[in-house]
């Protein structure tokens, strides 16, 4: 007694394997651009931060009080202005003092503007809805430029997905191709995900072309980092004959399957080599040896011998339209 099944006639595509990494489409680190001691936190660790939303407040008494005294002196600067322009119908009328009037005027203007800006640098908002990372920071501290604040991870629907496959076999990858995804982490097993962009070199180090898939979808279920299985189709797909994997046995004289064919009214084991070709999941293709819709055993083919009786259920014709990669 064996199971059987039919040869079925497919469309192969040659494919290589990668390792890829899940990439949030932004993402960032957050640095202070000047000094300062914070005095206030707007974020905890591992939270979702929202677009807008304050991160770090430096302390800016000092800056807030020399901003008052530069607005005084561009007050006082204004109103010198006002009344030297005011002389101009009379004869004490002085071009040169107008004209100095109106410099510091000016000047003190882009003092005062000067010292907003350094107050707005010392509030840092989430540039984008976010996840950050863990931190240890804590109000009081004291941060030089460019002390590292936090990460973050940017939410959204979709995901990039990165990997790198050797230069041979980049030549065949174009942008806007679909690649396959595999991880445990994703429903059902397995996703597609369509190249958006390659990188514009070959890395020197490893002869490798860096490529950036998009995956639809998935920004709420794969975390960034995350490593998942990607296939590449690198070749155009061909026709070809399919059986599975567990109806080729091999020998010393190569390999060979059984068919089932009826002599006599019964059911007989026929041995037939055959040339494979390469595995496909469950499957392997068939080079030469076999017509699409023979039947053939598949489970418990090690226990024939050619002419041997045998007791299975024949199958119904297979589809032989059916596509795989």
């Amino acid at each position: 007694a064996v199971a059987s099944v039919r040869v079925r006639q497919g469309s192969w595509a040659a494919s290589t394997r990668a390792i890829g990494t899940v990439v949030a489409l932004q993402q960032l680190e957050i640095r202070n651009e000047l000094a300062g001691t914070v005095s206030e936190m707007g974020f905890a660790s591992g939270t979702i931060v929202e677009k807008g939303q304050l991160l770090i407040q430096f302390d800016v008494r000092q800056e807030r009080a020399a901003l008052a005294a530069a607005e005084a002196e561009v007050q006082l600067a204004k109103q010198t202005l006002e009344r030297r322009e005011g002389l101009k119908a009379s004869a004490a009328f002085s071009p040169q003092e107008t004209d100095k009037a109106r410099s510091e005027f000016a000047a003190a203007t882009a003092r005062a503007r000067n010292l907003e800006v350094a107050i707005e640098k010392k509030r840092i908002t989430a540039p984008f809805r976010a996840r950050v990372g863990i931190t240890d920071l804590q109000p009081g501290a004291y941060l030089d430029v460019g002390s590292l604040i936090g990460r973050l991870q940017g939410l959204a629907d979709d995901a990039y997905v990165d990997f790198s496959l050797p230069q041979d076999n980049a030549t065949a990858v174009t942008k806007g191709g679909i690649v396959t995804l595999t991880s445990a982490g994703l429903p059902g097993g397995s996703a597609e995900a369509t190249i958006a962009a390659e990188d514009d070199s070959i890395d020197g180090s490893n002869r490798s072309v860096r490529f950036r898939a998009v995956a639809k979808g998935l920004g709420s279920v794969l975390r960034p980092g995350t490593f998942v299985d990607v296939v590449v189709v690198t070749s155009q797909p061909r026709d070809t004959l399919l059986v599975p994997l567990t109806a080729v046995r091999r020998s010393p004289n190569g390999q060979h399957v059984y068919v089932i064919v009826e002599e006599d009214g019964k059911l007989r084991a026929r041995q037939r080599n055959v040339q494979t070709g390469p595995v496909q999941g469950q499957e392997i293709a068939i080079e030469t040896g076999l017509k699409a819709g023979e039947l053939i055993a598949s489970s418990g083919s090690f226990k024939l011998r050619d002419g041997l009786l045998v007791q299975s259920d024949a199958p119904a014709p297979a589809d032989t339209n059916q596509n795989i990669n």
